[in-house]
């Protein structure tokens, strides 16, 4: 039997994060990636090895990304826009990049599911002939980290095109149509995508949740899903109609081999539980600046036991970012503007223009004694949270604390499985101990659970079922070893075929 479908895994093969799937379709004529990330740790690696190399050919030799010999594309990477920041400054490789065009290719386009850098972040060294298909939120926040961010060659986004969706839209490339759908994350603008190939119906779930605020959103996805498969069959030989079939299911599993029973609201509950009782001065919280559920819990727990929520400047411009034209209601609030009680920590002297923003911001309400500054810490009566995003952040603030009231840290990362995350979380907790600052760990996950996975993979029905984004792929084997479900382990780099 002819195989018109082929599916290659170049990223998050036994290993969580770093998707990047190679879907190409022989009969349709298309070649597009789903997601084009890059491994946390594999580019901590890159820049504890190379620290000052920017060049392309170095991440792909290294495998941070696929390299060009083993992929049937031609000129993937840019050959303009590559920034090189020991060679120019950002503004002048601007000036550089403006009217050239990088040359011709026969990728279609990248479709990002999410803005998780483990998901997007090879984005900055594609070629600008590319299209980059995000949702429109997802975007935003992609080019609001770009901006406020190290100016370096991975958040060099000059010259991408982008194309934008949002759940409802369908995409076309030649003549696969592809439905973009909202999952429940740890932020409210992840999709899934339903692509209708010449082969069949094959899903792609990004990273996805069923425990969360919005899990209505998966299940939209599986709704969807069905309805795409009673309008994709065929009549059949005796004038009977044969609905379509997912002929493929791309699933996460991150937790696949461990659960837990937890939500947002039960993080809020243990928050309120401990303010109940609160013996501590001030809180030193940590979590990732995207996680958008875990910043709105935080806030609302500082408003209603009035207490001040200091968070960065860096953090003020992102979030502001977010909050304008904001298209889900759940990223207005909390509103940087709006919310008094938010209080905007200055330690960047040199004036970027994301930070005049962030000026200019609270200058126009007038507003400005929002601002304050490090040394405005030691000086504090205490009722306040200090947000920290990672150890750089922590080290900016750490001598700033005030000595004469007690503290506590708690660490709250949606998902710590990245090396690096529990690195920081060790590193905190530490040397916080020798100021006699205690930790605590509350938290829920951005991930599905395996029961909630199990019954997902039910609702698709999938013919095969290939996971990606865990540590644990064998374990779906064991997990629906009594069902007609195929499990496809995918190995880097190595095609799997797809027949109809």
């Amino acid at each position: 039997m002819e195989h018109k479908v082929r599916l290659t895994f170049f990223g998050g093969v036994h290993r969580v994060g770093g998707n990047i799937v190679l879907l190409e379709d022989l009969d349709y004529d298309v070649k597009i990636f789903l997601d084009f990330g890059i491994n946390t740790i594999d580019f901590s690696k890159f820049r504890k090895n190379f620290p000052d190399n920017n060049e392309t050919k170095v991440l792909t030799d290294c495998h941070v990304l696929p390299r060009e010999i083993d992929l049937p594309i031609k000129n993937v990477y840019s050959k303009y826009f590559i920034f090189d920041h020991n060679k120019s400054q950002y503004p002048q490789k601007v000036r550089e990049c403006e009217g050239k065009v990088d040359p011709p290719t026969n990728l279609d386009g990248i479709l990002i599911s999410h803005p998780h850098r483990d998901h997007y972040r090879g984005i900055s060294f594609i070629n600008r002939n590319i299209p980059i298909y995000t949702g429109v939120v997802t975007k935003r926040i992609i080019k609001a980290y770009s901006r406020s961010s190290a100016q370096r060659f991975e958040n060099f986004l000059y010259g991408l095109k982008w194309i934008r969706f949002r759940t409802g839209n369908v995409i076309q490339i030649k003549n696969m149509e592809i439905y973009p759908v909202h999952v429940d994350h740890s932020i409210p603008v992840a999709y899934g995508f339903i692509i209708c190939t010449s082969a069949g119906i094959i899903v792609y779930t990004g990273d996805f949740r069923m425990h969360g605020p919005l899990q209505l959103m998966t299940a939209d996805l599986i709704k969807k899903v069905k309805e795409v498969c009673k309008t994709k069959g065929q009549i059949e030989s005796d004038f009977t109609y044969r609905e379509g079939e997912v002929v493929a299911l791309i699933c996460e599993g991150t937790h696949i081999h461990k659960g837990s029973i937890e939500s947002e609201r039960i993080v809020k509950r243990h928050l309120r539980k401990l303010f109940n009782i609160m013996p501590f001065d001030y809180v030193i919280v940590q979590y990732g600046r995207i996680d958008w559920d875990r910043f709105r819990i935080y806030v609302d727990i500082a408003k209603k036991y009035n207490w001040k929520y200091i968070i960065f400047d860096k953090d003020a411009y992102f979030y502001n970012r977010l909050n304008k034209k904001a298209i889900y209601d759940s990223m207005k609030d909390p509103n940087i503007e709006a919310t008094d009680n938010i209080i905007i920590l200055s330690q960047e002297k040199r004036k970027f223009q994301w930070k005049k923003e962030v000026d200019q911001m609270l200058g126009n309400i007038g507003k400005s004694e929002r601002i304050i500054h490090l040394e405005d810490l030691k000086h504090l009566d205490g009722r306040f949270f200090l947000y920290v995003t990672s150890i750089q952040y922590y080290d900016i603030i750490k001598n700033y604390l005030p000595k004469d009231l007690r503290g506590v840290f708690i660490s709250s990362n949606v998902d710590p499985y990245a090396e690096e995350y529990r690195m920081d979380k060790r590193f905190i907790s530490t040397d916080l101990l020798d100021i006699g600052v205690p930790s605590y760990r509350i938290h829920a996950s951005g991930h599905a659970k395996p029961h909630d996975i199990i019954r997902f993979v039910h609702e698709i029905d999938p013919l095969k079922l290939i996971p990606i984004h865990t540590e644990h792929p064998e374990f779906f084997r064991k997990l629906f070893r009594e069902e007609r479900i195929e499990v496809v382990l995918p190995i880097r780099s190595v095609p799997i075929e797809i027949s109809p």
